[in-house]
């Protein structure tokens, strides 16, 4: 009888349920279908995810492949094509057989997470791996349109971001440094701004690192202080009548920010008030 990798399909879509339905919300899950690219075109994908974490919504597209020889090369290519077409879709490669040397570099040279069968029971790590770009994002993100300050251990940045204080806050109207309790996220309109203001507050410390926000990091930053009745200062820098550099810090709440800057639709939550 022809393997048609369909026991393998269901039991790549029973690990990732269990996976997902503790940490997911608003899951559906479809094997074989049929999805639509930006221009219209239609893909196949053996198994296709659509569930919201950390108030985010996330598609993962997966390829199962159950032969027995490893995967070649030329399918890594095929997947990535799909997966490139397809908007905001996260790709996973799965192979019962493993992946040629020539496939595995291609899938990860294009940011394809990709597992043999074997590991299988370890998927746990998916969900971090999908979700730890959006949380600390990598040197390579690009400011869409904001960049901010995060801090960094080894040269790595830590997933901590930086807060200054609040300027809507009164009391900060004294200069006293309240950044831990009424901090603010500090956001620049360019790289280079927010690198002045890294030079002015933190005398360039290799604490310090400056990374791209991105419209999925945004919203994920929007939600997280909104919850936390945090605010943003968007930062300017300028100079002072003796030419000297300085930065203007203006407030805004994640709600204004929100309405803004966001995509899309702004959710009706954030016209009812934070928790706490």
């Amino acid at each position: 009888m022809k393997n048609t990798g369909e026991s393998f399909e269901s039991y790549v879509q029973f690990v990732y349920q269990t996976l997902l339905g503790a940490q997911g919300r608003n899951i559906s899950v479809s094997r074989r279908a049929t999805v639509f690219d930006n221009h219209g075109n239609s893909y196949n994908i053996d198994i296709f995810y659509e569930f919201d974490v950390a108030g985010l919504h996330h598609r993962v597209a997966i390829e199962c492949k159950d032969t027995r020889r490893p995967v070649e090369r030329d399918d890594a290519i095929a997947f990535a094509g799909k997966i490139r077409d397809l908007p905001s879709t996260i790709g996973i490669f799965i192979s019962k057989s493993g992946f040629q040397p020539a496939a595995r570099k291609y899938l990860q040279d294009h940011g394809i997470v990709h597992y043999a069968g074997g590991d299988l029971p370890h998927l746990g790590n998916v969900i971090a791996a999908m979700i730890s770009p959006i949380a600390c994002p990598a040197e390579s993100a690009v400011g869409q349109p904001f960049w901010t300050l995060m801090r960094q251990e080894n040269g790595e940045a830590t997933g901590e971001w930086c807060l200054i204080p609040d300027p809507n806050d009164p009391r900060n109207a004294s200069g006293t440094e309240r950044d831990n309790d009424t901090g603010a996220f500090p956001l620049f309109y360019s790289r280079p701004h927010a690198e002045s203001f890294r030079t002015l507050r933190y005398q360039d410390s290799a604490d310090v690192c400056v990374r791209g926000v991105e419209q999925s990091m945004l919203r994920f930053l929007t939600l997280m202080a909104h919850d936390e009745r945090r605010n943003f200062a968007i930062c300017l820098p300028f100079a002072d009548e003796h030419g000297a550099p300085r930065i203007a810090c203006h407030g805004w709440t994640a709600k204004d920010l929100a309405h803004e800057y966001w995509a899309d639709e702004v959710p009706a939550s954030f016209d009812n008030p934070p928790r706490g």
